[in-house]
């Protein structure tokens, strides 16, 4: 029997790999083979991870190929393939299941590509003659520049076949990692720009395996498991029925992320997640433009006001992520910027700036020309320009995505952020605008950042724009500071008048074990404005800090 291994580059250390684990379960399932996985990531060195293959020796070795591991993975196989001449290289995955004869072509080494859903194809690759294997494209062996396809592997109907794709050792060893976990494949919409939308059926774990499967995170403590079903709100009676069971075996300690569309929601599901507790569920939401020729020419029609009533409804106990995309169709930057402050202006935990990558397969890859887009030619694929929006326009966004990931996506400057963008602007865009071009003025994108120094170039570039209430506004930034935790130093505009007798006083009467440990935990700082009533009256404020909670009280 071949020794295998299936390789999986992630592009984090915090990410796991789900599709390595469904074909090794499965596979081990309906056969005789065992298959070992091998797992890290991008930011560990090639030498290393060619090294760490060589030592497992293997017969075959499977990489998983996605966008963000696909210039990794190509220079390591031409390494591995020297080291290893006789190992059977082979790869799988989104970014080589298109134009695999292209790809096989151009790569010697390569004897193999899985093409498309790949536990039937793994197995039947690892168990059959290769003449009776479909999904598989392979090097003829007479002449290895000729290149065979037995066709197309039809995939798994009944998905309650493939076995839950975790062990408990690996759920109890995973506590801090992000798990990945799907109910359903496929996806019913049609967006140009996606390549789930190749695949326009949707095939669905059973509800009741799904709630099995579910049931094994919990009782293990993941922290977070992010479903990857594309929308996982297709069929009310099903994601509901889920979502039900999930509310009947509470955790506190487990949160769970779907990708929805929040427009699809009745009055019956908003009631229901109202009740919801609060960060139990994380929801993505792709908006991608509110520009309505936009939407018409990549296919996704999004009821714009139903979406905001819908999210008005559930974000003070969903934690919501909203999606824009930069670079669509008939998007110029003006459209943009009033997408941006539609998403924006909604106020979600984090507003996700994305930009378009043109991938093969998609819609949108056939109208290049057509709107006359300029792209990498290399992962991400991601847009430079077209005939909407300009290559210097896209970096302005750019910049943009900076700042806003510092000052908003990172949720450390909630009175701050709220004070100057309600007191100095009448347009959130125009505010990231502005800190994007005052970042790249005084070089400070090609730093890197301290947190103290995020909030010093805050700080500065309030006094730059010379707008009043500076003095306000300062108190709300050092709130904001505190609110962070027991702090070791302080910025350089952070001047402290803390009233060391009212502190000890005060901590005398709070349950804490120890006066070393009240002070650990505590901090009481007076502010000349009342940041929590938004009156100008001095007050004394208590942080107590409770692990990742923060409680604030007048003292």
């Amino acid at each position: 029997m071949k020794k295998v291994l299936l390789a999986a580059i992630n592009s984090k250390y915090i990410h796991t790999n789900l599709a390595v684990r469904y074909i090794k379960r499965y596979v081990e399932e309906y056969s005789e083979q065992k298959i070992g996985i091998y797992e890290t990531s991008i930011n560990n060195s090639i030498s290393e991870v060619i090294r760490d293959i060589y030592d497992r020796a293997p017969d075959v070795v499977i990489f998983s190929t996605y966008i963000w591991n696909k210039e990794y993975v190509f220079k390591l196989i031409k390494e591995v393939r020297k080291i290893l001449p006789e190992t059977e290289i082979v790869l799988g995955g989104p970014e080589v299941s298109y134009d695999s004869v292209s790809v096989m072509k151009e790569r010697a080494e390569i004897d193999y590509i899985i093409s498309g859903e790949g536990e039937r194809s793994t197995l039947n690759f690892l168990t059959k003659d290769i003449n009776e294997v479909s999904g598989v494209y392979y090097r003829d062996p007479e002449n290895r520049d000729e290149i065979r396809y037995n066709g197309n592997q039809e995939p798994i109907e009944n998905l309650d076949e493939i076995p839950f794709p975790y062990t408990m050792e690996e759920l109890r060893g995973n506590g801090t990692k992000i798990l990945y976990y799907e109910s359903s494949r496929g996806c019913p919409f049609a967006c140009s720009y996606c390549m789930s939308s190749i695949e326009r059926s949707v095939r669905y774990f059973s509800s009741e395996r799904t709630k099995e499967d579910l049931k094994k995170f919990l009782d293990s403590g993941i922290k977070l498991v992010k479903f990857v079903d594309r929308t996982f709100n297709l069929k009310k009676e099903r994601y509901m029925d889920i979502w039900r069971y999930l509310l009947s075996v509470y955790s506190e300690d487990t949160t769970f992320h779907f990708e929805i569309s929040a427009d699809l929601f009745d009055d019956e599901v908003i009631e229901f997640l109202e009740g919801v507790p609060k960060d139990y569920f994380q929801f993505e939401i792709g908006v991608q433009t509110s520009n309505e020729r936009t939407m018409e020419a990549i296919k996704r029609r999004n009821d714009l006001e139903k979406l905001e009533h819908n999210v008005e409804r559930i974000k003070d106990n969903i934690h919501l992520h909203l999606d824009l995309i930069a670079g669509l169709p008939y998007e110029d930057y003006t459209t943009f910027k009033r997408s941006f402050n539609y998403v924006h202006d909604m106020y979600p935990e984090m507003v996700q700036l994305g930009f378009l990558k043109i991938l093969k397969g998609t819609q949108i890859s056939t109208e290049v020309e057509e709107f006359d887009y300029k792209y990498m030619e290399f992962p991400p694929y991601e847009v430079l320009a077209n005939k909407f929006i300009s290559y210097r326009e896209i970096t302005m966004l750019k910049d943009i995505e900076g700042v806003l990931d510092h000052y908003y996506n990172s949720e450390k400057f909630g009175r701050s952020l709220k004070f100057i963008l309600e007191k100095h602007y009448g347009s959130s865009f125009d505010f990231y605008e502005e800190m994007a071009l005052y970042f790249r003025e005084n070089g400070y994108f090609q730093m890197g950042h301290k947190l103290v120094a995020i909030f010093n170039h805050f700080y500065e570039f309030y006094r730059s724009k010379d707008f009043d209430k500076l003095e306000i506004f300062t108190e709300h930034l050092k709130y904001d500071y505190l609110m962070l935790g027991k702090p070791g130093s302080y910025p350089y505009w952070f001047v402290s008048h803390k009233d060391k007798e009212k502190y000890n006083n005060t901590i005398e009467n709070l349950q804490f074990k120890s006066a070393r440990e009240a002070h650990k935990k505590t901090e009481i700082e007076r502010f000349s404005y009342n940041v929590i009533t938004g009156k100008e009256d001095q007050v004394d404020l208590l942080f107590i800090y409770e692990g990742r909670e923060v409680k604030v009280q007048e003292c």
